[in-house]
């Protein structure tokens, strides 16, 4: 396959670019590239693309808050922009990264069909470019959107919980968070890159799919786990600082994805955590 992959450089895209880059051709838009995903015309010169991948956003959602205009900008107009290339150039699948759009569930696991709680500009912004995508390209491109949960895996920032963790652990025997209680369901960047192959060559994909691992762990029990890999002690405290509206639990539904793509997850938390500290320590 031809795939047209924006955020190549990104935490997931840096991952698909090297993990299906051996097996599909890979166009990458990304910043550093000659295509700008914020300007169409440049995009309308790449052509033969079978797939365009979806990846490129601004993520981390304390700033959205400080500049929530140029989240917006930035995130509605470059799923405008795809979605406009998507139809002209006649693309027939679309796959989309879209976030957790769900808030504090009402119940757990969370399927497609929970309620929406959105509470920042970043999700908002990624939940209307969902809705632009969905609309936009009806009856011309088949759009799917992977709601992920919280995914973590090589390249991806110390701002997130998970690398935080094991920076601090290999570093040291002392391991600071803001919290130790709030429970995640945690998936290892690989299994969702399996996914998005399966989803590549799959016939009749469409549609909006959770994404994750079906059960949840505390931050507690991740930094547990990662103390049992690396056998050694670790002090782990809580500076007790938990966020307004706080979502204390979630876990995904997955039986729609497993049920329409055949997809199992090969990691589990502590064969993902292994694997992650092997390719960076």
């Amino acid at each position: 396959m031809k795939i047209l992959l924006t955020g190549s450089n990104g935490f997931i895209g840096r991952n698909i670019v090297e993990l299906l880059g051996v097996k599909h051709e890979i166009i990458e838009v990304s910043r550093g590239t000659k295509s700008d995903i914020s300007n169409l015309n440049s995009l309308l010169d790449i052509n033969d693309v079978d797939i365009v991948i979806h990846a490129a956003a601004k993520t981390f959602i304390p700033d959205s808050f400080i500049d929530p205009y140029n989240f917006y900008k930035f995130n509605i107009n470059s799923s405008l922009n795809v979605a406009e290339y998507c139809r002209v150039k006649k693309i027939h699948k679309l796959i989309y990264l879209n976030t957790y759009p769900y808030g504090n569930p009402d119940y757990c696991p969370v399927d497609e069909g929970h309620r929406i709680s959105l509470h920042s500009p970043y999700n908002k912004s990624k939940y209307l470019s969902e809705k632009i995508l969905f609309n936009y390209l009806e009856d011309v491109t088949n759009v799917v959107s992977l709601r992920l949960f919280n995914l973590y895996g090589k390249y991806q920032k110390h701002d997130f919980i998970v690398p935080h963790i094991i920076k601090q652990a290999l570093e040291s025997s002392n391991v600071v968070v803001k919290d130790l209680e709030p429970k995640r369901d945690y998936l290892y960047i690989k299994d969702m890159v399996s996914l998005i192959d399966i989803i590549i060559n799959s016939n009749s994909a469409n549609g909006i799919y959770n994404v994750g691992s079906g059960k949840s762990f505390s931050v507690g029990q991740v930094i547990d786990i990662i103390e049992d890999i690396l056998n050694k002690p670790l002090n782990a405290r809580a500076s007790n600082v938990r966020r307004e509206s706080e979502v204390m639990d979630c876990y995904a539904d997955i039986s729609r994805l497993k049920k329409d793509f055949d997809w199992t997850k090969q990691y589990s938390l502590k064969n993902g955590l292994t694997d992650y500290i092997k390719e960076i320590n």
